[in-house]
């Protein structure tokens, strides 16, 4: 890897194929982060309300 990094035609090459690659598979790449994102929102969602329960629950 450290040949890589010194050449920089080679650098360039892995770029464009990285664009290229994020460019062909864009749409799954953004369906899949927003799926991430939504269970992430679920998550914290519910975790706030069991802590609520557990607030609600000492207070009594």
């Amino acid at each position: 890897m450290s040949n890589v990094a010194k050449h920089p035609v080679l650098v360039f090459g892995m770029g464009v194929v990285a664009g290229y690659l994020v460019y062909k598979y864009r749409k799954e790449i953004i369906s899949g982060t927003t799926k991430a994102v939504d269970a992430g929102k679920d998550f914290v969602l519910q975790q706030k309300e069991n802590l609520e329960d557990i607030v609600a629950e000492s207070k009594e």
